[in-house]
């Protein structure tokens, strides 16, 4: 069969989409990998003792936070609920809510650690009434420490919310500028208690899941499209002659 532009191009295009393909498989496998990277490196922290949160460990958290990232923590303080910091659009199996994020004053020194508490209930997924939820007196808190992200644009500020104003994400420049004390660059995710009955909300969020994520089905269907791609064009130049 004799050759022709049409054939040419028809060849370069497929060869193109193939490439394109294999392409995106190979850098699905290169997630699958930093995900399991992610999920040794959350496995080793939370091997580590239990941290607890005195004025020297908080010294070290903020002067190192990455060497403190997703360790287990115990922290004992006073909750500033005037300064609380409430995170619309979040769901729990399948119900709108918010969360909400209490700065303690870690006892016996003067930093603060924002509490992730948990999940509350929001029709609108953004009002929320924070004086019910209140938490008073000295409390302890066991969690994960997380990072603080820096998102640069100020948390996204609403002004809904009956009053109060809500975020999108947490920002670490927010939290500092709302906060006359020195605030941690990492927030304790808090955990549920095992040995306490079921109460009510907020609800504590799951810690990080460790699963290897969807990345190798993807990279495998990524390069199914490119063999079907060139084993089709194949088939079809046969067929043709």
């Amino acid at each position: 069969m004799k050759t022709t532009p049409r054939g040419v191009l028809a060849a370069l295009l497929v060869l193109a989409v193939a490439a394109t393909c294999v392409r995106l498989g190979f850098w699905q496998l290169d997630r699958l990998e930093q995900r399991r990277a992610r999920n040794a490196a959350i496995r080793a922290a939370q091997a580590l003792p239990l941290l607890e949160m005195d004025s020297a460990a908080a010294a070290a958290v903020a002067s190192d936070p990455g060497a403190h990232l997703n360790r287990r923590v115990r922290v004992r303080g006073v909750y500033d609920p005037a300064r609380e910091v409430v995170l619309r659009g979040r769901a729990r199996e399948g119900r709108p809510g918010v969360h909400l994020v209490t700065p303690l004053r870690i006892a016996g020194g003067t930093a603060v650690v924002l509490v992730n508490r948990g999940w509350i209930p929001s029709p609108d997924a953004t009002t929320v009434e924070r004086g019910r939820f209140a938490a008073g007196g000295v409390r302890e808190v066991v969690g994960i420490l997380q990072e603080v992200p820096r998102t640069g644009n100020r948390g996204q500020p609403s002004a809904r919310g009956g009053g109060d104003t809500t975020y999108r994400r947490l920002d670490l420049e927010v939290a500092r500028a709302r906060s006359p004390l020195p605030v941690l660059p990492l927030y304790v995710q808090q955990l549920p208690d095992s040995t306490a009955p079921a109460a009510g909300p907020p609800h504590p969020v799951p810690p990080p899941a460790l699963d290897e994520g969807p990345h190798l089905g993807y990279a495998i269907q990524w390069f199914s499209f490119a063999a079907i791609a060139v084993i089709g064009f194949g088939v079809m130049v046969l067929r043709r002659r």
